[in-house]
This record gives structure tokens, C-alpha cells and sequence, in this order.
């Protein structure tokens, strides 16, 4: 692909919607405009920044063509911005890709995903594989081949699980398929990235470039890490299968992983029970299951408890070797 003229490559429309990410910002930057791939527009999108992150993009934007800021004067949401933020590609663009603005890329990263969407002209979404602080992400899927249809991703991330949806960072669209959902992202579900692969890839396939590609910050004060106190990742598996599985799953499988799902989710629950979680944990997870018309059961909970007290009482080795990590500052509270 690099040996391609870049008037001659498909246009991408890259974009990043920004808040008060100034912190950041720029390295985020810099790695989009330092990318092999030549045919790009570059949407910065200011959801009313008052941190200098505003200044910063200005001027990139000033500096280079590529770059086209856009300036809000009403604050919205995190998905709603993105939304709002999609909405200004080209309608020349074949593909679109988020970078969230605490995230970076490497350097061919466009150059690899296009290449491989190009090839497969049946792929809806093309993944990678990413570092999220110390975690390697993408797995989930089979090394030996980078093309699967939608239904084995989708029924292997339900069933199996995966990290190869990874977050918007880690994803790339055909721009028709973006065009034809507006909005793109659920605005009122916690897991809108998620639930966007599953709805597509019913229709298309799904592929996934087998190198590291793209740098998602977790470990510091972002969004993203921000919303880790939460325990987010049980409660949207737990959704998903809810949702998605009746029309990825057979029976036995989807009976199975909403046993399991529904399991490690109230666990969870009775952890931050004995851990004295603040409200807005508990309000986190009312609303997620309140989606599919659920509620925090007090006996449920209740039952967890005991279960989490007969296995300290069980193992107490393990107990043990718990309590003292956490008084080391070693092991979180669940």
C-alpha cells in the first residue's frame, strides 16, 4: 500500500472528539499526522474544552492542511459527541476511524487496516491489536487467518470472549456503514461501541490486522480509566449476551454464558457490597441492568455474600495472601 500514490488511496476520514484532554492531546495528534498512509481528513472536534486542548488543536490545524477543527458551543456526552463528531466526514470518505484523544497510533497503522479492508471487500470492520497499559489486546480470535464472518466474531466474543472489539480506538468502518446509522453509537447504552460490531456484523465480516497498532491509556486519570472504578467489563458481557446472544448463539451455548455472565456480574455485586461501593457504582450498574429490564435484587446479592464468605473461609490461604497484598497496597478492592 505504500507504494501507491496517495491521490490514487481510499480517503479516510480520521476523528477525534475532544475534552479537556490538552494532557494528551497533542501526542494524539502527532501520531495521526506522523501515519504512512497518505489520503487522509483529520476531524478535530472541540466539545467545549477549557483546558487549552482547544489552543492545541488550533494550532496543529493552522500547521496542516489535512486537519479540519471544529468548534462546539454546546456541550453533550461522551457518545453523542463521537456522534456529532462522525457526522462532519467527507462524503468522499471509503473509511472511517476513531482515535479517542487520550490514545495513540503507530505508524501504519491506517497504511495496514486499509490494506486488509481493501483485499476483503466483505469486511465491514477492521480491528488490530493494541497495548492497554500493560495488556496486549486483540486476542480472541485465531492468529492463523485475519478474515472471519461476522457471525463466528460476534458468537466467539459472546461465548468465548475476546478483546478484539476493543474500544473506538481500536476499530475501522466502511464510511457507508457509518453514514447509514445516524445516529452511529447507541446515545443511552454504556457498552455503544460494542453493541455497534454486533448489529453490523450481522450483515458483514469482521477482520483483524495481527499486530500491534494502536496505545490505549488506562492507567492515569482518563475517561476510560475513570470508569474502571465501576467494573464495567462484567455488566457488559452480561448485556451483550442478554441482547446479542438469542441471535448468535444456539441454545446450550447461550443458556451457558448467561449462566456464567449472569454469575461473575453478582459476585461483583456482593464484592462491592463488602467493600462499601459509593452510590454512583451502584447507580452505574442499576441503569445498565434497568437496559434489558432488570433490577439489583437484594437477595441475589444477599446470596453472593454467602458465597464470598464461604470461599475466604474455604481458602483461607488464599484469604490470607489477599489481606496482605491489599495492606501492601498490592490487590484492589474486588
Amino acid at each position: 500500500m505504500n507504494a501507491v500514490p496517495a491521490t490514487e488511496q481510499p480517503l479516510v476520514t480520521i476523528v477525534t472528539p475532544f475534552y479537556n484532554t490538552a494532557r494528551y492531546l497533542e501526542q494524539c495528534i502527532r501520531s495521526v499526522l506522523a501515519q504512512s498512509y497518505g489520503n487522509f481528513e483529520y476531524i478535530l472536534a472541540d466539545n467545549c474544552s477549557t483546558d487549552g486542548s482547544l489552543e492545541i488543536a488550533r494550532r496543529y490545524a493552522e500547521q496542516d492542511r489535512r486537519i479540519r477543527l471544529v468548534k462546539h458551543s454546546e456541550f453533550v456526552g461522551q457518545m453523542p459527541n463521537y456522534n456529532r463528531a462522525l457526522r462532519y466526514m467527507s462524503p468522499d470518505s471509503q473509511y472511517v476511524k476513531i482515535v479517542q484523544a487520550d490514545d495513540w497510533l503507530e505508524a501504519q497503522c491506517m497504511t495496514e487496516m486499509v490494506q486488509l479492508a481493501q483485499a476483503n471487500p466483505s469486511v465491514g470492520i477492521v480491528s488490530g491489536c493494541f497495548i492497554a497499559g500493560e495488556i496486549i489486546g486483540g486476542n480472541g480470535l485465531p492468529f492463523e487467518r485475519n478474515v472471519f464472518s461476522g457471525r463466528e466474531a460476534c458468537r466467539t466474543r459472546l461465548f468465548k470472549g475476546g478483546t478484539y472489539f476493543g474500544s473506538q480506538t481500536v476499530l475501522m468502518y466502511r464510511a457507508e456503514l457509518v453514514r447509514s446509522r445516524d445516529p452511529f453509537y447507541s446515545e443511552t447504552d454504556n457498552n455503544a461501541d460494542s453493541q455497534s460490531c454486533f448489529e453490523i456484523l450481522e450483515h458483514w465480516d469482521f477482520a483483524r490486522v495481527p499486530q500491534i497498532l494502536m496505545h490505549l491509556r488506562r492507567q492515569e486519570k482518563t475517561i476510560s480509566a475513570g470508569m474502571q472504578r465501576f467494573h464495567p467489563q462484567l455488566l457488559s458481557q452480561y448485556l451483550l449476551v442478554r441482547k446479542y446472544g438469542p441471535k448468535y448463539l444456539d441454545p446450550k451455548q447461550l443458556q451457558q454464558a448467561l449462566a456464567t455472565s449472569r454469575d461473575r456480574h453478582l459476585l461483583l455485586l456482593g464484592r462491592a457490597w463488602l467493600n462499601r461501593a459509593d452510590d454512583s457504582f451502584w447507580e452505574f450498574h442499576r441503569s445498565g441492568l434497568a437496559t434489558v429490564g432488570e433490577s439489583i435484587g437484594p437477595g441475589a446479592i444477599a446470596a453472593a455474600v454467602v458465597r464470598i464468605a464461604l470461599d475466604k473461609l474455604l481458602n483461607p490461604k488464599r484469604t490470607i495472601e489477599e489481606l496482605t497484598a491489599r495492606v501492601h497496597g498490592g490487590a484492589p478492592g474486588f
